[in-house]
């Protein structure tokens, strides 16, 4: 097991800890896994050997070899334990870019990430949408268990 694989497990056992049945796990025969929180959009997986974690279509990979999975780490628990701002900007009846933002509680946001498509009709008027999703879990109830993970080795 190499440390990306200990790492989403220590991430998908504290999550199954913590919210139990609002977890959908699946894994492969090829041995990729994938964790999602029912009625919202944040996602994370196991794949190809990168931990891989998003937020709705947004997302960013995270492994030993590009030399931040710990990164990815405090980017899954951001994610969760911070309020998140989505911003859709629409032309017509299609959205052409959407903004994920981490809010944190001290009025700064942190941007996720961005995604837009090519090819929408850009001759009509711009609507702009935003929404929030509330925090999942409490960070001072995470910090503790962060910690852990993220100091903790696996045996080769």
């Amino acid at each position: 097991m190499n440390r990306n694989q200990k790492k989403f497990k220590e991430i998908k056992d504290f999550l199954i800890e913590k919210l139990g049945d609002k977890i959908d796990y699946s894994k492969e025969e090829d041995g990729n896994e994938y964790l999602n929180i029912k009625n919202s959009s944040f996602w994370i997986s196991n794949t190809l050997g990168e931990l891989v974690v998003g937020y709705g279509f947004i997302h960013k990979h995270f492994s030993e070899e590009y030399n931040n999975l710990d990164e990815g780490i405090f980017q899954t628990f951001d994610l969760l334990t911070n309020r998140i701002k989505t911003t859709n900007y629409i032309k017509g009846n299609t959205i052409f870019k959407t903004s994920i933002e981490i809010e944190h509680s001290n009025s700064n946001s942190l941007n996720f990430g961005t995604s837009s498509v090519i090819f929408y009709p850009f001759w009509k008027k711009t609507q702009i949408e935003t929404s929030y999703d509330e925090k999942i879990l409490d960070k001072n109830e995470s910090e503790n268990r962060v910690n852990i993970i993220l100091e903790t080795e696996y045996n080769k």
